[in-house]
């Protein structure tokens, strides 16, 4: 494990209500999904900018009219390396784990199929192939969106270089088009958003609801922890959606940001009862 991005992350395993293990498997993970993706990056590299453009002022994001074209081989070489980590690191979960590597050996496993579904967000593909297969349908749900993952952070990466998400004004993702529960609060006083899927980062007026844009203070909250001015929770009593802050001025920046939304599990907990007790 990369000892310099474990040290950085370090710092949140006292505010997380995780075991350290399972942190330190999460973060072996990411490093795993950053290295894919870092050899990815001159796969997006050709972008059509005026078609980017286009699909951007029109307020789409981008993969809603542009493909994402991902290599089968390239696909398959990442779904391997992924679970080939967790199969070593997750006990409890080897025995699964073990029969998606020889499924996808064997060619039990349609990877094409199994791509295309998530693309296009048919969970019922992925069920199925877990019901032949004999695993959890969450698993390899789980597996697969963590090997999908890096494609979409290169071709997002891409994106912000080519084009850039300036003007970009919804709460949704500008590249895939998700919602986000993080907001940033930099120390230059400026808000944005970051997308928790691509890792798409664009600037997002504070006191604006991210789901619905409802920017009236009468039906928003903005509720604190306490002492604890790292970390807020924004309440839309609208569309009745919460989303997580984390202030940079308060928190410092040495924390990645791929890792806010773990950093800040305690206020999912908090919201929705699982932090009773």
């Amino acid at each position: 494990m990369n000892n310099s991005l474990k040290d950085r992350v370090r710092r949140i395993y006292p505010d997380v209500p995780i075991d350290e293990n399972s942190l330190n498997v999460f973060v072996g993970l990411v490093e795993i999904q950053e290295d894919i993706a870092s050899k990815l990056s001159g796969r997006y590299s050709d972008l059509d900018r005026e078609k980017v453009r286009e699909v951007l002022s029109q307020g789409k994001p981008v993969l809603s009219a542009m493909e994402l074209k991902i290599d089968d081989d390239d696909f398959a070489s990442a779904l391997k390396r992924i679970v080939s980590y967790l199969k070593e690191e997750l006990t409890d979960a080897r025995e699964g784990l073990s029969k998606v590597m020889e499924a996808q050996e064997s060619g039990q496993l349609n990877l094409s199929e199994l791509k295309d579904a998530f693309m296009k967000g048919g969970v019922e593909a992925v069920h199925e192939a877990a019901t032949r297969v004999g695993v959890d349908h969450e698993m390899l749900e789980a597996v697969v969106a963590w090997a999908m993952q890096p494609f979409f952070q290169a071709f997002s990466e891409s994106v912000r270089t080519a084009v850039g998400f300036e003007g970009w004004e919804s709460g949704r993702c500008p590249v895939c088009g998700s919602f986000t529960r993080i907001e940033v609060l930099q120390p230059d006083g400026t808000s944005l958003l970051r997308c928790q899927f691509c890792g798409a980062e664009w600037v997002y007026p504070e006191g604006k609801c991210p789901y619905c844009g409802n920017s009236d203070k009468s039906t928003l909250m903005v509720l604190g922890l306490g002492e604890d001015k790292r970390f807020s929770v924004g309440i839309c009593r609208l569309c009745g959606n919460y989303w997580k802050m984390v202030d940079e001025g308060v928190a410092g920046t040495d924390v990645p940001r791929r890792f806010y939304d773990v950093w800040t599990l305690k206020l999912d907990l908090l919201l929705t009862g699982g932090g009773k007790g």
